[in-house]
């Protein structure tokens, strides 16, 4: 995973979005950030989670 996936979910995790993550969105990032390779499925989620947060990220 890039450099640029972690600090995204990073910056998701240590926002005020973490008030508005469900318990799955968030059990999803931190699986993503423990893993050297990540699946498919993985990914898509990933997607997901970021579009939807994508405000809390800085550029």
């Amino acid at each position: 995973m890039s450099m640029n996936s972690k600090d995204k979910i990073n910056e998701i995790l240590h926002s005020d979005a973490i008030n508005y993550l469900e318990t799955s969105e968030r059990l999803i990032l931190k699986n993503v950030l423990e893993k050297e390779i990540i699946s498919e499925l993985d990914i898509m989620n990933l997607d997901k989670i970021l579009q939807k947060y994508k405000k809390f990220i800085k550029n």
